[in-house]
Protein backbone atom coordinates (compact mmCIF):
# COMPACT_ATOMS: atom_id res chain seq x y z
CA UNK A 1 0.00 0.00 0.00
CA UNK A 2 0.96 3.62 -0.56
CA UNK A 3 -0.28 5.67 2.38
CA UNK A 4 -0.19 9.42 2.92
CA UNK A 5 -0.35 10.29 6.61
CA UNK A 6 -1.61 13.76 7.52
CA UNK A 7 -0.91 14.93 11.04
CA UNK A 8 -0.91 18.24 12.84
CA UNK A 9 2.41 17.40 14.53
CA UNK A 10 5.11 14.80 13.99
CA UNK A 11 8.21 13.88 16.00
CA UNK A 12 10.60 15.23 16.96
CA UNK A 13 8.31 18.26 17.04
CA UNK A 14 5.49 16.75 19.06
CA UNK A 15 3.48 17.38 22.20
CA UNK A 16 2.83 13.84 23.37
CA UNK A 17 1.72 10.30 22.78
CA UNK A 18 -0.57 10.87 19.80
CA UNK A 19 2.22 12.09 17.56
CA UNK A 20 4.70 9.50 18.82
CA UNK A 21 2.17 6.79 18.02
CA UNK A 22 1.92 8.17 14.49
CA UNK A 23 5.66 7.83 13.94
CA UNK A 24 5.67 4.32 15.38
CA UNK A 25 2.84 3.32 13.05
CA UNK A 26 4.61 4.80 10.04
CA UNK A 27 7.85 3.02 10.94
CA UNK A 28 6.14 -0.34 11.45
CA UNK A 29 4.14 -0.11 8.22
CA UNK A 30 7.29 0.81 6.31
CA UNK A 31 9.02 -2.21 7.84
CA UNK A 32 6.20 -4.35 6.47
CA UNK A 33 6.86 -3.10 2.94
CA UNK A 34 4.30 -0.31 2.68
CA UNK A 35 5.25 3.09 1.25
CA UNK A 36 4.37 5.81 3.75
CA UNK A 37 4.62 9.56 3.30
CA UNK A 38 3.87 12.12 6.00
CA UNK A 39 2.46 15.61 5.53
CA UNK A 40 2.61 17.60 8.74
CA UNK A 41 2.96 21.13 10.06
CA UNK A 42 6.09 23.22 10.24
CA UNK A 43 5.67 23.56 14.03
CA UNK A 44 9.04 23.47 15.76
CA UNK A 45 11.02 24.02 12.57
CA UNK A 46 13.47 26.92 12.66
CA UNK A 47 14.03 28.44 9.24
CA UNK A 48 13.82 26.11 6.25
CA UNK A 49 12.45 22.67 7.05
CA UNK A 50 15.21 20.04 6.96
CA UNK A 51 15.14 17.37 4.30
CA UNK A 52 13.60 14.18 5.71
CA UNK A 53 12.83 11.28 3.42
CA UNK A 54 9.09 10.76 3.17
CA UNK A 55 8.23 13.65 5.51
CA UNK A 56 7.01 17.08 4.41
CA UNK A 57 6.66 19.79 7.06
CA UNK A 58 4.64 22.37 5.17
CA UNK A 59 1.21 22.75 6.79
CA UNK A 60 0.23 25.77 8.87
CA UNK A 61 -1.49 25.20 12.20
CA UNK A 62 -4.59 27.23 13.03
CA UNK A 63 -2.85 29.17 15.79
CA UNK A 64 0.17 29.31 18.07
CA UNK A 65 0.33 26.32 20.44
CA UNK A 66 0.15 28.41 23.62
CA UNK A 67 -1.09 31.90 22.74
CA UNK A 68 -3.80 32.90 20.28
CA UNK A 69 -3.07 35.97 18.14
CA UNK A 70 -6.41 37.38 16.96
CA UNK A 71 -4.93 39.62 14.27
CA UNK A 72 -3.56 36.56 12.49
CA UNK A 73 -7.13 35.48 11.79
CA UNK A 74 -7.65 38.51 9.56
CA UNK A 75 -4.12 39.15 8.27
CA UNK A 76 -2.50 35.74 7.78
CA UNK A 77 -5.11 33.00 7.90
CA UNK A 78 -6.49 33.29 4.31
CA UNK A 79 -2.99 32.93 2.84
CA UNK A 80 -2.19 30.05 5.19
CA UNK A 81 -5.32 28.17 4.15
CA UNK A 82 -4.38 28.50 0.48
CA UNK A 83 -0.85 27.33 1.27
CA UNK A 84 -2.26 24.29 3.05
CA UNK A 85 -4.34 23.35 0.01
CA UNK A 86 -1.26 23.67 -2.21
CA UNK A 87 0.81 21.53 0.16
CA UNK A 88 -1.90 18.86 0.24
CA UNK A 89 -2.29 18.82 -3.53
CA UNK A 90 1.46 18.54 -3.97
CA UNK A 91 1.69 15.70 -1.43
CA UNK A 92 -1.06 13.74 -3.20
CA UNK A 93 0.47 14.30 -6.63
CA UNK A 94 3.95 13.23 -5.55
CA UNK A 95 3.09 10.32 -3.22
CA UNK A 96 0.17 8.96 -5.29
CA UNK A 97 -1.43 7.30 -2.26
CA UNK A 98 -3.83 4.38 -2.27
CA UNK A 99 -5.23 5.85 0.94
CA UNK A 100 -4.91 8.97 3.05
CA UNK A 101 -4.68 8.45 6.79
CA UNK A 102 -5.55 11.58 8.76
CA UNK A 103 -3.95 11.15 12.16
CA UNK A 104 -3.97 14.35 14.22
CA UNK A 105 -6.46 17.18 13.68
CA UNK A 106 -6.06 19.32 16.81
CA UNK A 107 -5.16 22.87 15.73
CA UNK A 108 -5.22 21.84 12.07
CA UNK A 109 -7.77 23.29 9.67
CA UNK A 110 -10.57 20.92 8.71
CA UNK A 111 -10.24 22.33 5.20
CA UNK A 112 -7.19 20.10 4.85
CA UNK A 113 -9.27 17.03 5.67
CA UNK A 114 -12.04 18.25 3.34
CA UNK A 115 -9.54 18.59 0.51
CA UNK A 116 -8.34 15.05 1.12
CA UNK A 117 -11.90 13.72 0.97
CA UNK A 118 -12.53 15.55 -2.29
CA UNK A 119 -9.31 14.53 -4.03
CA UNK A 120 -9.30 10.89 -2.87
CA UNK A 121 -12.97 10.06 -2.27
CA UNK A 122 -13.72 6.91 -0.33
CA UNK A 123 -10.09 6.39 0.62
CA UNK A 124 -9.64 8.77 3.55
CA UNK A 125 -9.32 7.20 6.98
CA UNK A 126 -9.33 9.03 10.29
CA UNK A 127 -7.64 8.05 13.55
CA UNK A 128 -9.72 9.88 16.14
CA UNK A 129 -8.13 10.23 19.56
CA UNK A 130 -10.01 13.30 20.76
CA UNK A 131 -13.36 15.04 20.37
CA UNK A 132 -12.32 17.49 17.66
CA UNK A 133 -15.30 16.72 15.34
CA UNK A 134 -17.69 18.23 17.91
CA UNK A 135 -15.44 20.77 19.63
CA UNK A 136 -14.85 24.39 18.61
CA UNK A 137 -11.65 24.82 16.66
CA UNK A 138 -8.93 27.19 17.89
CA UNK A 139 -10.56 30.21 16.22
CA UNK A 140 -14.09 29.46 17.43
CA UNK A 141 -12.87 28.86 20.97
CA UNK A 142 -11.26 32.28 21.04
CA UNK A 143 -13.98 34.31 19.35
CA UNK A 144 -16.78 32.69 21.35
CA UNK A 145 -15.28 33.79 24.65
CA UNK A 146 -17.15 36.60 26.42
CA UNK A 147 -15.49 40.01 26.40
CA UNK A 148 -15.44 41.22 30.00
CA UNK A 149 -13.53 44.50 29.78
CA UNK A 150 -15.67 47.40 28.68
CA UNK A 151 -12.93 49.09 26.66
CA UNK A 152 -12.29 45.90 24.70
CA UNK A 153 -15.91 45.47 23.67
CA UNK A 154 -15.75 48.44 21.33
CA UNK A 155 -13.09 46.70 19.26
CA UNK A 156 -13.87 43.05 19.87
CA UNK A 157 -17.62 42.79 19.32
CA UNK A 158 -17.62 43.69 15.60
CA UNK A 159 -14.46 41.65 15.01
CA UNK A 160 -15.97 38.70 16.83
CA UNK A 161 -19.21 38.92 14.85
CA UNK A 162 -17.30 38.95 11.56
CA UNK A 163 -14.97 36.11 12.58
CA UNK A 164 -17.81 33.85 13.72
CA UNK A 165 -19.73 34.51 10.51
CA UNK A 166 -16.69 33.50 8.47
CA UNK A 167 -16.21 30.35 10.53
CA UNK A 168 -19.87 29.39 10.29
CA UNK A 169 -19.81 29.80 6.51
CA UNK A 170 -16.67 27.66 6.28
CA UNK A 171 -18.25 24.82 8.28
CA UNK A 172 -21.16 24.83 5.87
CA UNK A 173 -18.89 25.04 2.81
CA UNK A 174 -16.41 22.36 3.87
CA UNK A 175 -18.40 19.63 5.66
CA UNK A 176 -16.52 16.42 6.44
CA UNK A 177 -17.99 13.05 5.49
CA UNK A 178 -15.95 11.11 8.09
CA UNK A 179 -16.86 7.84 6.38
CA UNK A 180 -13.93 5.75 7.65
CA UNK A 181 -13.10 6.36 11.31
CA UNK A 182 -11.25 4.38 13.98
CA UNK A 183 -11.51 5.76 17.51
CA UNK A 184 -9.06 5.02 20.31
CA UNK A 185 -11.75 3.94 22.76
CA UNK A 186 -15.38 2.93 22.90
CA UNK A 187 -16.01 6.04 24.97
CA UNK A 188 -14.83 8.35 22.20
CA UNK A 189 -16.68 6.42 19.50
CA UNK A 190 -19.97 6.32 21.42
CA UNK A 191 -19.78 10.01 22.30
CA UNK A 192 -19.22 11.04 18.68
CA UNK A 193 -21.90 8.68 17.36
CA UNK A 194 -24.37 10.09 19.89
CA UNK A 195 -23.48 13.58 18.65
CA UNK A 196 -24.38 12.51 15.12
CA UNK A 197 -20.97 13.12 13.52
CA UNK A 198 -19.82 9.51 13.07
CA UNK A 199 -21.51 6.58 11.32
CA UNK A 200 -22.53 3.62 13.46
CA UNK A 201 -19.96 1.57 11.62
CA UNK A 202 -17.07 3.50 13.16
CA UNK A 203 -14.68 1.09 14.82
CA UNK A 204 -12.38 1.08 17.84
CA UNK A 205 -8.65 0.42 17.56
CA UNK A 206 -7.00 0.73 20.94
CA UNK A 207 -3.65 2.46 21.24
CA UNK A 208 -0.64 0.23 21.68
CA UNK A 209 2.92 0.50 22.93
CA UNK A 210 6.10 -1.52 22.64
CA UNK A 211 6.62 -2.79 26.21
CA UNK A 212 10.18 -4.03 25.70
CA UNK A 213 12.10 -0.77 26.43
CA UNK A 214 10.13 -0.33 29.65
CA UNK A 215 10.62 -3.92 30.77
CA UNK A 216 14.37 -3.74 30.09
CA UNK A 217 14.74 -0.47 31.97
CA UNK A 218 12.87 -1.90 34.95
CA UNK A 219 15.01 -5.02 35.06
CA UNK A 220 18.17 -2.91 35.01
CA UNK A 221 16.99 -0.63 37.84
CA UNK A 222 17.89 -1.51 41.46
CA UNK A 223 14.92 -2.03 43.77
CA UNK A 224 13.66 1.04 45.61
CA UNK A 225 14.80 1.61 49.14
CA UNK A 226 12.38 0.07 51.63
CA UNK A 227 9.95 2.59 53.06
CA UNK A 228 10.48 5.10 50.23
CA UNK A 229 7.67 5.80 47.76
CA UNK A 230 8.69 7.44 44.49
CA UNK A 231 5.78 8.94 42.57
CA UNK A 232 6.00 10.06 38.96
CA UNK A 233 3.82 12.00 36.54
CA UNK A 234 4.57 12.02 32.81
CA UNK A 235 2.50 14.22 30.53
CA UNK A 236 1.44 17.72 29.67
CA UNK A 237 1.56 20.54 32.18
CA UNK A 238 -1.92 21.83 31.37
CA UNK A 239 -4.92 22.59 33.62
CA UNK A 240 -7.09 19.79 32.23
CA UNK A 241 -4.34 17.29 33.01
CA UNK A 242 -4.96 17.96 36.70
CA UNK A 243 -1.35 18.04 37.89
CA UNK A 244 -2.40 20.55 40.54
CA UNK A 245 -4.42 17.77 42.19
CA UNK A 246 -1.18 15.89 42.91
CA UNK A 247 0.39 19.01 44.44
CA UNK A 248 -2.64 19.58 46.66
CA UNK A 249 -2.65 15.90 47.70
CA UNK A 250 0.98 16.13 48.81
CA UNK A 251 0.13 19.32 50.66
CA UNK A 252 -2.52 17.41 52.61
CA UNK A 253 -0.07 14.67 53.48
CA UNK A 254 2.39 17.33 54.59
CA UNK A 255 -0.19 18.81 56.96
CA UNK A 256 -0.93 15.33 58.35
CA UNK A 257 2.74 14.59 58.93
CA UNK A 258 2.55 11.69 56.46
CA UNK A 259 4.89 12.91 53.74
CA UNK A 260 8.10 11.36 55.00
CA UNK A 261 9.98 9.38 52.32
CA UNK A 262 7.52 10.34 49.54
CA UNK A 263 8.81 12.10 46.43
CA UNK A 264 7.13 13.23 43.20
CA UNK A 265 8.87 13.71 39.86
CA UNK A 266 6.99 15.77 37.25
CA UNK A 267 8.14 14.97 33.72
CA UNK A 268 6.94 16.86 30.65
CA UNK A 269 6.51 20.34 29.26
CA UNK A 270 3.42 22.49 29.45
CA UNK A 271 1.84 25.90 29.28
CA UNK A 272 4.17 28.46 30.88
CA UNK A 273 1.37 30.11 32.87
CA UNK A 274 0.17 26.83 34.37
CA UNK A 275 3.70 25.66 35.18
CA UNK A 276 4.28 28.96 36.98
CA UNK A 277 1.09 28.43 39.02
CA UNK A 278 2.22 24.92 40.00
CA UNK A 279 5.62 26.16 41.13
CA UNK A 280 4.03 28.95 43.15
CA UNK A 281 1.72 26.48 44.87
CA UNK A 282 4.63 24.15 45.62
CA UNK A 283 6.38 27.06 47.29
CA UNK A 284 3.28 28.00 49.30
CA UNK A 285 2.87 24.42 50.56
CA UNK A 286 6.60 24.12 51.30
CA UNK A 287 7.01 21.13 48.99
CA UNK A 288 10.21 22.20 47.25
CA UNK A 289 12.12 19.26 48.73
CA UNK A 290 9.36 16.81 47.77
CA UNK A 291 8.55 17.74 44.16
CA UNK A 292 11.06 17.73 41.30
CA UNK A 293 10.35 19.43 37.97
CA UNK A 294 12.29 17.39 35.44
CA UNK A 295 10.47 19.05 32.54
CA UNK A 296 10.49 17.84 28.96
CA UNK A 297 13.04 15.12 28.24
CA UNK A 298 14.06 13.16 25.13
CA UNK A 299 11.72 10.30 24.41
CA UNK A 300 14.40 7.66 24.89
CA UNK A 301 14.87 8.68 28.53
CA UNK A 302 11.28 7.94 29.57
CA UNK A 303 11.70 4.19 30.24
CA UNK A 304 14.63 4.81 32.60
CA UNK A 305 12.84 7.61 34.43
CA UNK A 306 9.74 5.46 34.88
CA UNK A 307 11.85 2.57 36.15
CA UNK A 308 13.09 4.74 39.01
CA UNK A 309 9.54 5.21 40.30
CA UNK A 310 7.10 3.00 42.19
CA UNK A 311 3.76 4.67 41.45
CA UNK A 312 2.44 6.52 38.41
CA UNK A 313 -0.06 9.32 38.98
CA UNK A 314 -2.65 9.83 36.26
CA UNK A 315 -4.43 13.03 37.30
CA UNK A 316 -6.53 14.07 34.29
CA UNK A 317 -9.79 15.84 35.06
CA UNK A 318 -11.17 15.89 31.52
CA UNK A 319 -12.66 13.08 29.43
CA UNK A 320 -9.33 11.55 28.45
CA UNK A 321 -9.83 9.47 25.26
CA UNK A 322 -7.30 6.87 26.49
CA UNK A 323 -3.81 7.56 27.81
CA UNK A 324 -0.64 6.15 26.36
CA UNK A 325 1.33 7.26 29.42
CA UNK A 326 -0.67 4.89 31.63
CA UNK A 327 0.14 1.99 29.30
CA UNK A 328 3.84 2.84 29.48
CA UNK A 329 3.75 3.08 33.27
CA UNK A 330 2.04 -0.30 33.54
CA UNK A 331 4.56 -1.83 31.12
CA UNK A 332 7.33 -0.44 33.32
CA UNK A 333 5.91 -2.28 36.34
CA UNK A 334 4.53 0.72 38.20
CA UNK A 335 1.36 0.71 40.23
CA UNK A 336 -1.10 3.29 38.93
CA UNK A 337 -3.26 5.75 40.84
CA UNK A 338 -5.57 7.49 38.43
CA UNK A 339 -8.90 8.91 37.40
CA UNK A 340 -11.25 6.72 35.35
CA UNK A 341 -12.20 9.60 33.07
CA UNK A 342 -13.38 9.06 29.50
CA UNK A 343 -11.73 6.05 27.89
CA UNK A 344 -9.68 5.33 31.02
CA UNK A 345 -12.64 3.42 32.42
CA UNK A 346 -11.82 0.82 29.74
CA UNK A 347 -8.31 0.42 31.17
CA UNK A 348 -8.40 1.11 34.93
CA UNK A 349 -10.20 -1.19 37.37
CA UNK A 350 -10.19 0.03 40.95
CA UNK A 351 -8.49 -2.44 43.25
CA UNK A 352 -7.71 -4.78 40.35
CA UNK A 353 -5.00 -3.08 38.29
CA UNK A 354 -5.05 0.42 39.78
CA UNK A 355 -6.40 2.61 42.53
CA UNK A 356 -9.03 4.97 41.16
CA UNK A 357 -10.05 8.30 42.67
CA UNK A 358 -12.56 10.99 41.58
CA UNK A 359 -11.18 13.71 39.26
CA UNK A 360 -9.82 16.82 41.01
CA UNK A 361 -10.23 15.21 44.46
CA UNK A 362 -6.94 15.86 46.25
CA UNK A 363 -8.16 14.31 49.51
CA UNK A 364 -8.93 10.96 47.85
CA UNK A 365 -5.67 11.03 45.92
CA UNK A 366 -3.79 11.61 49.18
CA UNK A 367 -5.52 8.59 50.70
CA UNK A 368 -4.56 6.41 47.74
CA UNK A 369 -0.91 7.47 47.99
CA UNK A 370 -0.86 6.76 51.71
CA UNK A 371 -2.55 3.41 51.16
CA UNK A 372 0.17 2.20 48.79
CA UNK A 373 2.95 3.40 51.05
CA UNK A 374 1.47 1.45 53.93
CA UNK A 375 0.73 -1.70 51.89
CA UNK A 376 3.67 -2.84 49.72
CA UNK A 377 1.88 -6.09 48.88
CA UNK A 378 -1.03 -4.18 47.36
CA UNK A 379 1.41 -2.03 45.38
CA UNK A 380 3.09 -5.14 43.95
CA UNK A 381 -0.22 -6.81 43.12
CA UNK A 382 -1.56 -3.76 41.27
CA UNK A 383 1.72 -3.35 39.37
CA UNK A 384 1.66 -6.95 38.18
CA UNK A 385 -2.01 -6.76 37.16
CA UNK A 386 -1.37 -3.53 35.28
CA UNK A 387 1.53 -5.11 33.43
CA UNK A 388 -0.71 -7.98 32.32
CA UNK A 389 -3.38 -5.48 31.19
CA UNK A 390 -0.91 -3.94 28.76
CA UNK A 391 0.33 -7.27 27.44
CA UNK A 392 -3.22 -8.48 26.82
CA UNK A 393 -4.82 -5.37 25.32
CA UNK A 394 -2.42 -2.52 24.49
CA UNK A 395 0.47 -3.85 22.41
CA UNK A 396 1.79 -1.82 19.47
CA UNK A 397 2.01 -4.73 17.04
CA UNK A 398 -1.64 -5.59 17.63
CA UNK A 399 -2.58 -1.97 16.94
CA UNK A 400 -0.58 -1.85 13.70
CA UNK A 401 -2.07 -5.21 12.61
CA UNK A 402 -5.57 -3.79 12.98
CA UNK A 403 -4.69 -0.55 11.21
CA UNK A 404 -3.06 -2.42 8.31
CA UNK A 405 -6.08 -4.69 7.88
CA UNK A 406 -8.48 -1.74 8.09
CA UNK A 407 -6.64 0.32 5.45
CA UNK A 408 -6.56 -2.66 3.09
CA UNK A 409 -10.32 -3.06 3.54
CA UNK A 410 -10.87 0.62 2.72
CA UNK A 411 -8.80 0.40 -0.47
CA UNK A 412 -10.50 -2.80 -1.63
CA UNK A 413 -13.98 -1.43 -0.91
CA UNK A 414 -13.20 1.77 -2.79
CA UNK A 415 -11.85 -0.16 -5.77
CA UNK A 416 -14.96 -2.32 -5.94
CA UNK A 417 -17.12 0.78 -5.78
CA UNK A 418 -15.23 2.33 -8.70
CA UNK A 419 -15.57 -0.84 -10.79
CA UNK A 420 -19.28 -1.00 -10.05
CA UNK A 421 -19.75 2.60 -11.15
CA UNK A 422 -17.92 1.84 -14.40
Amino acid sequence: MRILFISNLYPPHDLGGMEIRCRETVDRLRARGHVCHVLTSSYGVQGTAPSEEGITRALHLEADIHYYRPLDFFLRRPAREKANWRALRHAIDTSKPDAIFIWGMWNLSTQVAYGAEQWLPGRVAYAVASYWPIEPNMHEAYWQRPVRRLWARVFMIPARWYALQVLKRERETYPLALEQVACVSHYVRDKLIAAGVLPHGARVIYNGIDPEPFVRARQAQPQSQAGVLNLVYVGGGLPHKGVHTAIEALGRLQQQGQLTNIHLNLIGGGHPDYIARLKQRISELKLADVVTFTGRVPREQIPTLLAKADVFLFTSIWEEPIARTVMEAMAAGLAVIGTAVGGQQEMLEDGVNALVYPPDDAAQLAECILRLRQDPALLSRLAEAGHQTVLEHFILERMVDEIETWLKEIIIKSSLRVKKDE
